[in-house]
């Protein structure tokens, strides 16, 4: 309203038809009697005298909720330009409960689905606008807008002035407060995410797929130079067609029933269940709930998506063919370990694979794109409320497919980004009695095959070694060279321990790992002689300690290899001593705050 407002061939009016609707439905509102005395209480007055009546300016923009036009006939919808304005259901949600109960009638997701259906029947195409692609592309989606109605695009709609209007409704002091802040389409007036308490999450399932219905009829924002031909739906939905089905409840208890499934993972099993591994991890039940942040190539909308409702296209090319790179990322105190390094790592992958992150805007050097990574990772666990305990996976495929095809130029827009958050915490169980590794017969392969140091989604390499470390009831597989030198396990990177000397594996076949080179680091600070080598098996089974190494499993030592017991067949002195080296480095690196890239 306050956009088109600024125009100077614009009118506008700003819910001319709420109290029509009170007096319909009788609904309490803090500020009802007010409302009754400012408007007409009858919504078809309302239309006749003020929505179609003669007007002193060619444009009339009158603002109204969907769920106003109880009682209202048919004139209105075929007299005039309807534009939807739909916004995901967790922040509506958020800002709706603040002042009022919440319910399907009052959010009006339903009532809005109502009038695109009315339009569809008409034979008249609906104009969807996303609160959020708004917010972010605020010229090109108004553009666009501008476009679909026929008129002329005014700079002006951009700006305005901070402060309450004059033609706010009485209402405006209950809902306004973050808009009289704004001075334009600014994201930080909304107010930031939090946790939604549990009685309005049956609610908020409710909630998207109706959402999900709307959005993916939202225009695209059009460019400077584009003509209406610029305003078009999206070609395939922003969640991707075909994704999984389901409601959001059946959802919500089919990824709760998959984490019961999985109990070699959980450090809090019940008796009798393996308890030890590199990913051992405290179950949380928190995870259910937690918001996963998504970056749509195709429309380039970044949202925070309720983690029973997250999906991806059945058509992306990280589901399709493994095509993309990916980072696990610790958060600890509110800080993301190593963040530079690990989003180094990444890109160093992306540009092997030719994939352009697609970040930071057009022309952004590395430096730019890294840096707006790492603002997508802090808003999305920021809006989770998370500070410490807290594993990130970070996902960026090739994005969306026309056609299940390989040919990386035949992919529609730009990367697809996933974070996912988890509460996350590392059992300490396998710290302190260690693991137990099987050497495979799947080796590492050459960087003329697949490179080993792109930390791809292509990772069946290692989930074949991993399936016979299965099944041969161990906790990770030792893999091999080329040569039938000692590489590195299949997620972790493995280190022995001769004479008191820490050996690493030579690189050369291995994921150049992020702790690793920090356990190595620590080495050096601290008077612990080690070096990178070719080494055999022999020497392992012969080795006075053994460990692993990565961003989840931190230091973890290695007790047994193929059958034979290393050293005591307990955690060692250098190990315990690596372990509490590594902790007091988390805890120093974190206390020197969040870096900018």
């Amino acid at each position: 309203m306050y956009s088109f407002a600024q125009r100077a061939d614009t009118a506008v009016l700003d819910e001319p038809l709420y109290a029509s609707y009170l007096t319909v439905t009788g609904l309490p509102r803090p500020y009802r009697d007010l409302v009754l005395a400012a408007q007409p209480t009858d919504g078809n007055a309302v239309v006749r005298d003020q929505l179609l009546a003669p007007r002193s300016r060619p444009v009339l923009y009158a603002k109204h909720m969907g769920k106003h036009k109880l009682g209202i006939t048919g004139e209105l919808f075929k007299r005039a330009q309807h534009m939807i304005l739909v916004r995901e259901p967790y922040g509506v949600l958020q800002s709706f409960s603040a002042v009022l109960e919440p319910t399907q009638q009052e959010l009006g997701y339903t009532a809005l689905l109502e009038i695109v259906s009315e339009m569809r029947v008409q034979g008249r195409a609906p104009i969807v606008i996303n609160s959020d692609e708004l917010i972010r592309q605020p010229e090109g989606v108004l553009r666009a807008l501008c476009a679909a109605l026929g008129l002329a695009w005014d700079p002006a709609m951009l700006s305005w002035a901070a402060g309450p209007k004059p033609y706010d409704g009485c209402w405006a002091s209950w809902w306004y407060r973050n808009t009289h802040k704004s001075t334009g389409f600014d994201v930080e007036v909304r107010d930031a995410r939090k946790p939604l308490p549990p009685s309005l999450k049956p609610l908020l399932a409710e909630c998207y797929p109706l959402y999900d219905t709307l959005s993916r009829l939202a225009l695209r924002p059009c460019m400077e130079g584009l003509g209406p031909e610029g305003s078009v739906p999206r070609p395939l939905p922003a969640a991707g067609s075909g994704a999984a089905e389901g409601s959001g409840a059946e959802l919500h208890a089919g990824a709760a029933a998959a984490s019961a499934e999985a109990p070699a993972l959980l450090a809090d099993g019940p008796a009798g269940l393996r308890k030890t591994g590199t990913h051992v991890y405290v179950q949380d039940p928190r995870n259910e709930d937690v918001l996963i942040g998504i970056r749509d190539g195709v429309t380039e909308r970044f949202e925070l998506v309720w983690r029973p409702h997250a999906r991806v296209s059945v058509l992306d090319a990280g589901y399709v063919l493994g095509d993309g790179v990916w980072e696990g990322i610790r958060l600890h105190n509110g800080v993301l370990l190593l963040a530079e390094e690990h989003l180094e790592r990444l890109a160093e992958g992306a540009k092997a694979i030719d994939m352009d992150l697609g970040l930071g805007g057009p022309g952004a050097g590395l430096a730019e794109q890294l840096g707006a990574l790492q603002q997508l990772l802090y808003d999305t666990v920021d809006a989770n409320g998370m500070t410490s305990g807290v594993h990130i996976r970070l996902m960026v495929t090739r994005g969306l497919k026309p056609t299940p095809y390989q040919n990386p130029n035949t992919t529609i827009g730009k990367p697809t980004i996933v974070i996912v958050p988890e509460y996350k915490e590392a059992s300490p169980v396998p710290r302190e009695r260690g693991i137990r590794l099987f050497t495979v017969h799947v080796r590492r392969g050459a960087p003329d095959v697949q490179d080993p140091g792109w930390n791809s989604h292509s990772k069946l390499n290692c989930i074949a070694a991993c399936i016979q470390a299965n099944k041969a009831g161990v906790d990770e597989a030792l893999m091999l060279d080329p040569q039938g030198f000692v590489a590195t396990c299949n997620s972790t990177n493995f280190f022995i321990v001769r004479k008191g000397e820490v050996w690493a594996p030579s690189p050369r076949h291995q994921l150049r790992g992020i702790t690793r080179a920090r356990v190595l680091t620590l080495c050096q600070q601290h008077g612990i002689p080690c070096r990178e080598t070719d080494f055999y098996l022999t020497q392992v089974y012969s080795a006075e300690e053994a460990f692993v190494t990565g961003t989840f499993a931190g230091v973890i030592p290695v007790v047994e290899v193929d059958g034979r017991v290393i050293g005591s067949g307990r955690r060692g002195p250098v190990a315990e001593r690596l372990q509490k080296l590594y902790a007091a480095f988390v805890d120093e690196y974190c206390a020197a705050g969040r870096r900018q890239l």
